[in-house]
Parts: C-alpha cells; sequence; structure tokens
C-alpha cells in the first residue's frame, strides 16, 4: 500500500508514482489535511498522483484514511481539502478508519458546499487557508464553473476582461495585499498567465490524446498566499527542493536592496508569495503532441532529452496542439508575464518537471527550463499538466 503523510514532500509524490508502474500497488492510504496547507505544488502533485493511479490498473483502487481520522468526520475533513477532493473523486471506492466501504457518491457529497462556492463566487470557502480551488470536475453538473464559463451549460470559455475580473477576485479573497503591491504594472500579467495557461487547459484537457472523454478528468486553479519571515529562510538550504530555495533566496536578497519610504532596507521584513497552479488531468503535453506529429510514436518510445524538446516547441515555436487553424500565441505571452513578475516557473507534465527563475536581471523571457532534479531527469509518467508558478508580493519597485 502506498501511504502518504502530513508532510509530504513532492520527492515522496514523486517516488510513488514510480510504484504505480509494477501494477501492485492499488491501495493509497491520505492524510485528511497537510502540513502546513501542503507547501509549493504539494496539492497539484497529489491531484496528478490520484489520476495516474487510477488509470493506472486494471483492478479496482482503494482509497483509504490513516488510522487516526476519526471514522466519523475524517471523509468530511478530507473532502474540504484540493489534495481531498481529487482523492474522493478519482478513487472508485473508498475505506474510512474502521474499515467501512463508501461510495464515491457518497465521499464527494461531503465536497458539495465547497463545489457551490466556486460556483457562486465564494472564494473564501473554496478550500481552507488562505487560497481559492476552482475545479472543474468532468462529468459534473457543475463542470462548467461559471468563474471559467460564460455559461455552465455547453462550456463557452469566458473572454479575457473576464479573467482579468477573476484575478481580482482571487487576490482579494487570498491575498488582499497583493493588489497593492502588485500594482496595476502587474496585474495585467498575473491575468494573463490565468487566461492563456486556463485556456491552452481548456483546449486540451477534456479529452485523451485520441479525443475520447476521460470517466475521471480534472481541470482548475489552485491559488494561496504564502508568507515566510527572514529569518526562517536561514535554513532553506536543507530542503530537497534546491532550485525554488535558491529562487526564495534570491528573492531574499533582491529585496535588501531597496527601501521603504521611509528609506529603511526591508532586509528583515516577511517574504509574501503568490502561488498560482493551472492544472490538468488529461494526456499531458508531449503525449497530445506525439498523437497530432507522430500518431505511431508512444511517449515511452521517446528519451527524456526528446520530450523537453517538444514541451520547448510549444513555447518557442508558439504552437499548441489544437486542431483550429488559429495556432495560439499564449504560451509565450505566459512567457513574458513570468520575466515581468520575476517570477518562479515548476511544470509537471508527462516524464519530466521543468523548472525556471524568472527573478535573475539577466534572464530573458524564453523558454529555457532545467531539470528539477539534476540527478534525475526521467521521472514516472504522470497524467496531465501542472504550472506552479510563485509570485513574489515583497518587490523593490512596490
Amino acid at each position: 500500500m502506498i501511504s502518504f503523510k502530513q508532510a509530504a514532500t513532492l520527492a515522496d509524490i514523486e517516488d510513488a508514482a514510480g510504484l504505480l508502474k509494477t501494477g501492485i500497488e492499488v491501495s493509497v492510504r491520505v492524510p485528511t489535511t497537510l502540513r502546513h496547507g501542503g507547501g509549493f505544488g504539494i496539492s497539484v502533485a497529489l491531484i496528478q498522483f490520484f489520476a495516474t493511479w487510477v488509470r493506472s490498473t486494471n483492478s479496482k483502487p482503494l482509497l483509504k484514511l490513516h488510522s487516526s481520522a476519526a471514522a466519523s468526520n475524517g471523509i468530511a475533513h478530507l473532502a474540504q481539502e484540493p489534495h481531498g477532493m481529487a482523492a474522493l473523486y478519482f478513487a472508485p471506492a473508498i475505506e474510512n478508519s474502521v474499515h467501512e466501504i463508501i461510495a464515491t457518491k457518497e465521499g464527494l457529497a461531503y465536497a458539495i458546499p465547497r463545489i457551490h462556492a466556486m460556483q457562486s463566487g465564494d472564494y473564501l470557502q473554496t478550500m481552507h487557508g488562505r487560497g481559492v480551488f476552482l475545479a472543474c470536475f468532468s462529468g459534473a453538473s457543475n463542470e462548467y464553473l461559471l468563474p471559467f464559463y460564460s455559461n455552465s451549460n455547453n462550456g463557452t470559455l469566458r473572454g479575457r476582461e473576464d479573467f482579468s475580473r477573476l484575478t481580482e477576485q482571487i487576490m482579494r479573497a487570498c491575498a488582499p495585499n497583493a493588489l497593492r503591491k502588485l500594482g496595476s504594472k502587474h496585474m495585467p500579467s498575473v491575468s494573463s498567465l490565468l487566461y492563456e495557461l486556463f485556456r491552452n487547459t481548456d483546449e486540451h484537457a477534456r479529452t485523451d490524446e485520441q479525443g475520447n472523454r476521460y470517466h475521471r478528468n480534472m481541470r482548475g486553479l489552485i491559488a494561496k498566499y504564502i508568507s515566510y519571515s527572514a529569518d526562517s529562510l536561514s535554513s532553506v538550504n536543507t530542503s530537497d527542493n534546491v532550485p525554488q530555495n535558491l529562487f526564495l533566496l534570491r528573492t531574499l536578497a533582491n529585496q535588501a536592496l531597496h527601501k521603504d519610504t521611509k528609506g529603511v532596507q526591508r532586509a528583515t521584513a516577511d517574504l509574501a508569495f503568490l502561488e498560482i497552479t493551472i492544472f490538468d488531468t488529461g494526456p499531458g503535453l508531449v503525449k497530445r503532441w506525439l498523437a497530432k506529429n507522430s500518431p505511431n510514436t508512444k511517449i515511452d518510445d521517446i528519451d527524456i532529452s526528446e520530450e523537453v524538446q517538444y514541451v520547448q516547441q510549444c513555447f518557442e515555436q508558439h504552437a499548441t496542439t489544437k486542431d483550429s487553424s488559429v495556432s495560439g500565441h499564449g504560451l509565450s505571452l505566459v512567457l513574458s508575464s513570468l520575466k515581468d513578475l520575476k517570477a518562479f516557473l515548476r511544470l509537471r507534465t508527462g516524464r519530466v518537471c521543468l523548472i525556471q527563475d524568472f527573478s535573475s536581471s539577466t534572464t530573458t523571457s524564453k523558454f529555457h527550463p532545467k531539470h528539477w532534479l539534476k540527478d534525475r531527469n526521467a521521472l514516472p509518467y504522470v497524467a496531465g499538466a501542472a504550472y506552479s508558478i510563485i509570485i513574489p508580493l515583497s518587490r523593490g519597485e512596490a
């Protein structure tokens, strides 16, 4: 059995995904909550894992709760968290802490208030903590959330102006001071990120690479406000997420170069970040790319360097894999926004996890990613694509 702890790391989740290839591990145990809300990227990594888990076996996977979760409220608590809603949605069967088997529909009933909050725009009620969770569950009556779609029945995606308003609403819900700190100069860039990435997800993630609808599929957004005290970063290098930690330290160093309105340097001020993740559990960038451009080639037939090249082509050639003749330029606009925001990008799709730090003054707005782990370029295949972006809110020009 695969078991996740409250303090699960990205490396833990990758190790667990590697076990899925054996076809033996069909039961997964999850905590009802994640420590510190999961930290950067943890919630969406678990969402991708759950989709991959269910699709990787012909048997009936079983979702289990930790024994510490009370039988009466464990599933109710799980249904309040992004990773928990995904786990309950994908799992064909659920076993509570006293070994009772519960149907997926019964487990998801506890998530209904959260889903209604997503649909109505009551963003403060969509997840615990200072965050917003908007998820479209394939096949659900509320699949086409009104914040994303102008019609909840036919899935007509809203336009750029609507996404600009949505961005402001999300900011007010999870990071009220972000509007002031980012200012009018940077808000259009954040809005562009949301619109372009979700549009790309909407076009490519509703079906598999052959155009068939999944029995279970998700696409959506997670936005979280996260802050660090400057002192808490002193031990940041002990973590296993080195590229991200270097970004945090660079942000701290950049902040120390600037003074506030009273002329005081702000090296001791808290560092505030907005994490925005646009995700889906579709086939992923390269599977979709291969299906269109090289139908007889499977993702396992190419090496990791080729897979990275295909991902880069999606950006550098301004190409998407949609069927219309109007090829999208959205991903290239995303790169310009990332540079403007001095952001950090983590992209997990297929068998690769690629990162790029846009905070350096020498960084261009081109896509030149590096592997997240230098000694482990090839990762287990996971469903979908997740763009996790960390945006500093403690800005020198604020």
